[in-house]
């Protein structure tokens, strides 16, 4: 279950950083979505449900790959490069 939005909380710092309650909150969104990635092969990497910065480890290469943009989605390495 997703914590509570605290929408009260300014979002941002006076330095343009997320304050220390929007970072909690997403922290916690993100160890719930974070698993939702998966694994397996190239040929079965997920075509649906994908969000930017999503991970998966592909079977085929052997390391883990991740969403970089969507419509067209771009998987990458770790490195950067498209795969």
């Amino acid at each position: 279950m997703l914590p509570p939005i605290p929408m009260s909380a300014p979002l941002l710092d006076g330095q343009g950083r997320l304050t220390p309650m929007w970072q909690n909150w997403f922290g916690q969104v993100f160890s719930i979505v974070k698993p939702i990635g998966g694994n397996g092969t190239t040929a079965n990497r997920p075509i649906l449900g994908l969000y930017v910065g999503m991970d998966y480890f592909d079977s085929t290469l052997g390391y883990k790959v991740t969403v970089k943009s969507l419509n067209p989605t771009v998987w990458v390495n770790g490195a950067g490069g498209v795969v």
